[in-house]
């Protein structure tokens, strides 16, 4: 209910029903990850990247496809490479704002922009928000805020959001839309 609220509070109405707490950020990627994916299933990842990501796809059997984030443009992802990536075996759609490890924060119509490849393509985003209490000149809102029926899955926990580092708390939201029903229910079967 907390994590409902606070997510809410942020622009991004989320119901108790579709938070999941974890035993920190990692395991809820990981639940999400073997939700989604099957062996053979690709998933596109930000270069550079956190390496759970790619070590959870590994373990599975499925591949990352790496999209390019531009450091001459403060790191920000390259759209245009992005949509050279998708192939009928892409399953999700990594976002990670701000990034680890590169510090970027997306500008907005970037943002919008990767939410609208999402919808065109039929990927659910996981977007792995940890660090968005920790924007270098504010708060970053949740990507979820900009389009409440967007199929967004969000990721944070207390170590980060709540500079409490060690403390093995973490949770996954998942956004209003319907196509996120089905996995919604898979993710509850698994924890």
């Amino acid at each position: 209910e907390a994590v409902a609220a606070e997510d809410t509070g942020k622009g991004w109405p989320i119901s108790p029903e579709r938070v999941f707490i974890t035993a920190g950020t990692s395991e809820g990627i990981e639940l999400v990850l073997a939700t989604l994916l099957d062996q053979d299933s690709e998933v596109l990842v930000p270069m550079p990247t956190y390496p759970l990501y790619t070590a959870i796809i590994a373990k599975i059997g499925a591949r990352a496809r790496y999209y390019r984030t531009d450091p001459e443009r403060q790191w920000v992802p390259d759209l245009d490479h992005l949509a050279t990536l998708v192939t009928a075996q892409t399953r999700a759609l990594v976002i990670i704002d701000p990034n680890n490890p590169t510090g970027a924060t997306y500008p907005t119509p970037v943002r919008k922009a990767l939410i609208a490849f999402a919808e065109k393509h039929g990927l659910p985003i996981l977007a792995d928000e940890v660090y968005a209490d920790l924007g270098y000149d504010s708060p970053v809102p949740p990507i979820g805020s900009y389009d409440h029926d967007a199929p967004v899955i969000s990721f944070s926990s207390l170590s980060k959001a709540y500079l409490a580092p060690g403390w093995r708390t973490g949770w996954l939201s998942i956004g209003r839309s319907p196509r996120l029903d089905d996995v919604a229910a898979a993710i509850r079967k698994l924890a």
